[in-house]
């Protein structure tokens, strides 16, 4: 059955998946590249890397030459299996907030994106889509998050459609009960402030269960499904 996944999540032991002050400088928020020091040793991050996506992540964050395998390379490939198109929130594309000025900005992942499918991208303002090297197509949805689900899932020809976030595109799939799955990579940092990702959410209640927990050296690993 098509499934819709969130993968590769960070989330802070207090409960932030960002750090505040989101910016060029600061994709994730301050702090928040923190969160991804699991994810980027990995041979699985290694294969993917472009620079010109990655010049915010520091050198000594990439691990060795080939990248590491075991647990965390495990889920980070996880991640990526099955998937035939992506969601994502605004923030996700770009830094740039209300109208879009001109087409100019092209997204925060140089001109070859490491998705290499359609992606759609949540926002209250059209934008033509735009076609990037590598087979990615970036799609601009003004008709909120069930119409995107819905050309999501056209668009991946029966395969699952994955969330790609940020924060608040998550809670707002979650709080409508439309994921089916949620991989998060708890951290052992501590955020204080920036995007929490469960206040005010009942996942209880909304049907969700941890089906998987597998700790490593430098995140523990928690499945959530839909029961």
């Amino acid at each position: 059955m098509q499934k819709l996944r969130v993968q590769n999540f960070g989330i802070s032991l207090d409960g932030y998946s960002a750090g505040p002050d989101q910016s060029l400088d600061h994709p994730f928020g301050v702090g928040g590249m923190a969160l991804g020091e699991w994810f980027f040793p990995t041979r699985t991050f290694r294969r993917m890397h472009n620079p010109d996506w990655t010049a915010n992540v520091p050198d000594h964050l990439f691990g060795e030459q080939d990248g590491a395998v075991g647990i965390d390379d495990y889920f980070a490939a996880r991640g990526f299996e099955n998937v035939g198109a992506l969601i994502t929130g605004r923030n996700m594309f770009g830094p740039i907030r209300g109208a879009w000025a001109n087409d100019d900005w092209k997204g925060w992942w140089g001109d070859n994106p490491p998705f290499h499918c359609d992606v759609f991208v949540l926002t209250h303002h059209a934008r033509s889509s735009l076609a990037m090297q590598g087979g990615t197509t970036f799609h601009f949805v003004t008709d909120g998050i069930e119409a995107a689900l819905q050309r999501a899932k056209t668009a991946a020809r029966g395969k699952d459609v994955q969330l790609g976030g940020g924060v608040a595109t998550v809670r707002a799939y979650l709080r409508a009960g439309f994921v089916d799955e949620l991989h998060l990579a708890q951290s052992p940092v501590l955020l204080g402030s920036g995007e929490s990702l469960f206040t005010g959410l009942d996942l209880l209640s909304l049907g969700y269960r941890c089906v998987e927990r597998v700790p490593s050296s430098k995140t523990t690993h928690l499945v959530l499904a839909r029961s």
